[in-house]
């Protein structure tokens, strides 16, 4: 489980960055990140329905809360961050969705 200081929580928060946030993408995650003053990064998760029944959704929001856990120290600090899935990522294994993971900070450039 991440932080309380590094977790989006309120749906104000994700719209602000739905709305004025820039966007990174690949074939399974899509990447929102807008500037802030806070010295800690903030994630969130935003999973479709489309991507499967809740077992499976609850699953996966898992899985990249743990990803994120361990590469939070490696991700810019000055930004906000949500990861929306797209439905493909229900296909992938641990380590195939931490490397789309990855794969989609790296092409924002976010990464210390």
């Amino acid at each position: 489980m991440l932080k309380e200081i590094n977790r989006l929580t309120k749906r104000k928060e994700f719209g602000y960055i739905y709305k004025h946030g820039k966007y990174s993408f690949n074939n399974y995650l899509t990447l929102m990140y807008v500037q802030t003053k806070l010295k800690n990064p903030r994630i969130g998760f935003s999973i479709s329905k489309k991507t499967g029944k809740a077992w499976l959704r609850n699953k996966i929001k898992r899985q990249l809360r743990e990803i994120v856990k361990n590469l939070i120290e490696n991700l810019n600090p000055n930004y906000n961050y949500v990861f929306v899935t797209k439905p493909e990522i229900s296909n992938l294994n641990f380590n195939e969705i931490k490397d789309a993971l990855i794969d989609v900070v790296n092409k924002a450039k976010l990464m210390k």
